[in-house]
């Protein structure tokens, strides 16, 4: 399959090393937390920078706060990008994210004495805030990297009031080399590699597989505002609660979900005010995240959910506010580079299963506007976004193995 001799499993289990080191290091003990903008992440990119020096990229930092690793390249050539992301949601796990990246650098590092017999230059990017988990907009890293962000974008503030241009604009980039992409620069195309971040891989035994796009995506934010009262006063009949009124909308967010078939909706956040015991809640703010592979399905369960939301504060004088915080639409890998992919994988492991991607991922933003293709890589049990998440060292070694072979394929 690909002209280079390598120990692959030497390569997994040194990869494995470096997600440990990454691994702890977190806003937190006991748990990997690194919000983007932050300490935790500033160190983690020190460590991803020095591994990309290693591996003969010359690290820098983009004006959003991103890490690039710039390979060898000659005047005016295309450049493919493989990258993933450097952030983590709360109580996140080790290889989310974290694995593509390292994937990245040590395929790079392994094709070091052949780049220059490509017909692109090799790069390979760490991205920030593609979790949504601070400003509660995804991938906003991959956005900014391609010009994408708009001034509602920079004006996003997370739990504490901080705005995205606020928390950008205070990150430390002191003594880091700021290296913006050029405006003639044309890019080839993206490559991520990532855990699958659920069950099927593992379910047909088998450790790779290709996605065949990201699912459309949206994310909302109620509010559920009544009245207060003490608990123990307030006849039940005279009651205008909003948590009340939130848990039956709640209830119907799932109702609807299973209705609609590969439909997938999640209440992931909810916060009760005042929030005492012997109070009556007088709001209640949810968040609400949505997703399918046809964009008409997302359409249809969203506009259910809203007016089931606004039918539920009439029926008990309850205000019903909304925002739609994220919108993104469903995003296929490019055909040819599905094959390609699938070829490298089929000789690995004898079949190369294709799949929708239910997560988010920094590949759908760049899907939108050059050839992109991401690789699958079992994870035990599907668990992710838990410290549970596991990856073994031959899973590793044959997705290494894939990404390399993926990149060979378009020697001259």
């Amino acid at each position: 399959m690909n002209a280079t001799r390598v120990d692959w499993l030497r390569e997994a289990e040194r990869i494995g090393r470096r997600l440990d080191l990454l691994g702890a290091i977190s806003e937190g003990e006991g748990t990997v937390n690194r919000p983007p903008f932050t300490r935790s992440l500033g160190r983690a990119m020190e460590e991803t920078a020095r591994w990309m020096e290693e591996a003969g990229l010359r690290p820098a930092i983009d004006a959003f706060g991103n890490l690039r690793g710039w390979g060898v390249r000659k005047t005016q050539m295309p450049v493919l990008l493989i990258g993933s992301h450097l952030d983590t949601v709360p109580g996140g796990g080790r290889f989310d994210g974290a694995l593509g990246i390292l994937l990245g650098i040590s395929a790079a590092e392994i094709l070091q004495d052949r780049a220059g017999s490509l017909p692109f230059a090799l790069d390979i990017l760490a991205f920030q805030e593609e979790e949504g988990a601070r400003f509660r907009s995804g991938c906003l890293g991959s956005r900014a990297f391609l010009g994408l962000l708009e001034e509602k974008d920079w004006n996003l503030e997370d739990s504490s009031g901080i705005s995205l241009r606020e928390a950008r604009d205070a990150f430390s980039i002191q003594g880091w080399p700021r290296m913006e992409p050029d405006p003639r620069e044309k890019l080839f195309g993206y490559c991520e590699a990532h855990i699958e971040q659920g069950p099927r891989l593992e379910a047909l035994g088998v450790p790779l597989g290709v996605a065949l796009g990201i699912v459309a995506q949206e994310r909302l934010l109620l509010s559920f505002l009544g009245e207060g009262g003490h608990a123990g006063c307030v006849p039940m009949s005279a009651r205008r609660d909003a948590l009340c009124a939130a848990a039956s909308f709640v209830g119907f967010v799932e109702e609807a979900s299973r209705r609609e078939p590969e439909a997938v909706a999640t209440v992931g956040e909810l916060r009760c005010l005042p929030g005492a015991l012997n109070v009556i809640p007088k709001r209640v703010d949810l968040s609400v995240d949505l997703r399918h592979p046809e964009e008409a399905a997302l359409d249809r369960l969203s506009q259910a959910l809203l007016e089931r939301a606004e039918e539920i504060g009439r029926d008990r004088g309850i205000e019903v506010g909304w925002r739609r915080t994220q919108r993104l639409p469903p995003v296929r890998s490019d055909p040819d580079w599905q094959d390609r992919l699938s070829s490298v994988i089929t000789a690995i492991q004898g079949e190369a299963p294709r799949l929708w991607s239910g997560a988010g991922h920094d590949a759908g933003v760049f899907g939108r506007l050059v050839p992109m293709v991401m690789l699958f890589v079992r994870c035990r049990g599907g668990i992710s976004h838990d410290p549970a998440e596991l990856v073994s060292p031959p899973d590793i070694a044959r997705a290494l193995e894939a990404l390399v072979g993926f990149v060979e394929g378009f020697l001259r």
